[in-house]
């Protein structure tokens, strides 16, 4: 079987969306939810389960679950294939383009080094200080495979020359970040040696790159990471988010941490919807991606005056962003989430659940200490504070923390107001998803309607093809593409070779792919096919033939219609003309018709 058929037969498309948007029930095999590809506020997204595909009547974009995740990771469809081959198991030759060759390549290395780390965690007796490193950190056997947690060994180019073994070359392990040029003298050694491996993942789960804890503190520096490499960009990266992205949807947030190993230990509790920002300020590439998941972001935040600068960008890009930011406030005695976790789990579970609105964590941390009566105080504060309040862009909450500002430094919320001009600051632009076709889609006639009603109909289990085709056969159908997909659903009907095993609708599919103009024309499939599923939704099969009849008398309508102002054309021109003969006999043909 074709990689593509397979995937698709595979994937649960419902649940694939369903992990990027909120999907609500819409009959026995359909879903519907508000459209990733434009704004709207109503659902008019929607998702057949039973025949795997989506289609937005907003803005009439559509497909199966190659061009949605092409839409919604900016993929091409090669990228696609290899994505959502690997999330169903099925193995899928890389195509040999030159950049999909190098990427390929890259992506091959790091996950042989990831399994090649965690075979020297495992077995090697020379990593025992590893173990007991990972045991004393309270990192279960589950939680260390799940992030795939390994061991370099302490060796200069062990992991090298494993890889050259298995057909690498000196330049592509170099090239992966895995390796260093010698400074003199050639060959290469590894970059990585004694130390705990921890692999960075993108947000599909392929090992990109690599952090590195030291396991003897006479070894510098404490953490090492990849340098850039074709696959690993540090400013785009978000640690964890490949196992952080399902409990994002569920609890609608995601917390957001500084270390790697905070995220692993906080999978040892409830709270597995966090990610990391490695120690840095978050960028607008990583939280236009967290974006995607969810519209909730939570800080982890404590009292350290520098831990609150790091992390002051990454809260000011979001606040940007129109991300409704929030603070998990750290207790006074420990140092990172971590800490809480190893004092308990239930600890670091009620900080999470007990997060406060940022702007009231930064009011407080702010003012600490400060006098009210003392203008420096109060010139300082409302320093540090306005250009957070600038990047509220929801007008209702902007006004609530002015006025809460104002009474605090006693001075009129509408004189703050007047200093936040839009000079302060430039807002960042959010970067959209593909926007493509997102402009509203025309609307077209209940002619049109009725007619794509009745061609997905001939999908449905209630109803009987064989009719349907039969009724549309004495119409002429509203355009040239529904015109065209008639043509074919009643030549694949009457199709002498069908196959038992594939239903009605997957032999179509299979049929207008071999069309030039397939694109468009399985786009037009599946809008009729969810249009009919959205619209005989919740009648009985006895409701459903009595709708098939009002829409066959629309049909009947529009076609008597537009034989009258035909035959009122040809009546025009006879009389023009002076055929007397002709007009009478087009008169009777009119009053007839």
């Amino acid at each position: 079987m074709d990689p593509k058929d397979e995937i698709k037969q595979k994937i649960d498309i419902a649940e694939l969306i369903g992990e990027y948007l909120t999907l609500k029930p819409s009959g026995s095999h359909g879903f519907k939810g508000l459209c990733p590809f434009h704004g709207e506020k109503t659902p008019s997204f929607h998702v057949s389960a039973d025949k795997q595909i989506w289609h937005c009547f907003g803005c009439s974009e559509g497909g199966d679950c190659f061009s949605f995740v092409m839409k919604m990771e900016g993929m091409d469809f090669p990228e696609a294939l290899m994505h959502l081959g690997k999330r169903v198991g099925v193995e899928v030759k890389r195509y040999s383009s030159a950049d999909q060759n190098v990427r390929g390549r890259m992506l091959s290395i790091n996950e042989l080094a990831a399994k090649y780390f965690q075979k020297v965690l495992l077995d090697s007796p020379k990593a025992k200080h590893a173990r007991d490193y990972v045991t004393k950190r309270n990192i279960s056997d589950e939680i260390s495979q799940r992030f795939q947690l390994g061991c370099a060994p302490d060796s200069w180019d062990a992991l090298s020359l494993f890889l050259i073994k298995k057909g690498y070359s000196e330049s592509e392990i170099v090239t992966s970040g895995l390796a260093l040029r010698k400074k003199s003298g050639s060959g290469i050694i590894d970059r990585f040696r004694n130390r705990l491996m921890v692999p960075l993942c993108d947000h599909h789960g392929n090992v990109v790159g690599f952090t590195g804890r030291v396991l003897s503190e006479k070894d510098k520096p404490k953490y090492m990471n990849s340098p850039e490499t074709p696959v690993y960009h540090k400013g785009s990266l978000v640690f964890g988010l490949h196992l952080a992205k399902r409990s994002a949807k569920e609890k609608g947030s995601i917390v957001v941490v500084e270390g790697n190993l905070d995220v692993i230990a906080s999978h040892k509790t409830q709270v597995q919807n966090i990610v990391a920002s490695s120690g840095t300020a978050l960028t607008e590439d990583q939280l236009t991606l967290l974006k995607r998941y969810t519209n909730s972001i939570l800080f982890a935040l404590d009292s350290d005056a520098a831990g609150f600068e790091a992390a002051k960008k990454g809260i000011r890009l979001a606040k940007q962003l129109d991300l409704d930011v929030r603070a998990i406030i750290l207790p006074n005695d420990v140092k990172d989430p971590d800490d809480v976790i190893q004092k308990g789990p239930s600890i670091w579970e009620q900080c999470v659940n007990e997060s406060v609105p940022i702007m009231e964590y930064l009011i407080s941390h702010v003012t600490t200490g400060k006098d009210f009566t003392n203008v420096d105080d109060k010139r300082a504060i409302a320093a540090e504070l306005l250009p957070f309040l600038q990047d509220i862009k929801n007008v209702v909450e902007r006004e609530h923390w002015l006025q809460v500002v104002g009474d605090l430094l006693r001075v009129e919320s509408s004189v703050l107001r007047q200093s936040l001009s839009p000079k302060t600051k430039t807002p960042v632009k959010t970067k959209q998803i593909s926007r493509e076709g997102a402009t509203k889609s025309r609307k077209i006639s209940k002619y049109e309607q009725a007619v794509l009603m009745l061609l997905g109909a001939c999908f449905l289990d209630s109803t009987d093809e064989k009719f349907i085709l039969g009724q549309l056969d004495q119409f002429d159908l509203p355009t040239k593409d529904l015109s065209e997909l008639y043509k074919l659903m009643e030549e694949e009907y009457n199709s002498p070779v069908k196959s038992a095993q594939k239903s009605y609708f997957k032999r179509l599919e299979e049929r207008i792919a071999g069309q030039s103009e397939s694109e468009s024309m399985l786009s037009l499939l599946n809008k009729s096919c969810i249009f009919a599923e959205k619209s005989f939704l919740k009648m009985s099969q006895q409701q459903v033939l009595k709708q098939l009849q009002i829409l066959i008398k629309i049909l009947q309508s529009q076609n008597e219609r537009a034989r009258k102002k035909e035959l009122a054309t040809k009546i025009r021109q006879a009389e023009l003309a002076g055929d007397k003969d002709l007009v009478e006999k087009l008169l009777k043909e009119f009053n007839q018709s």
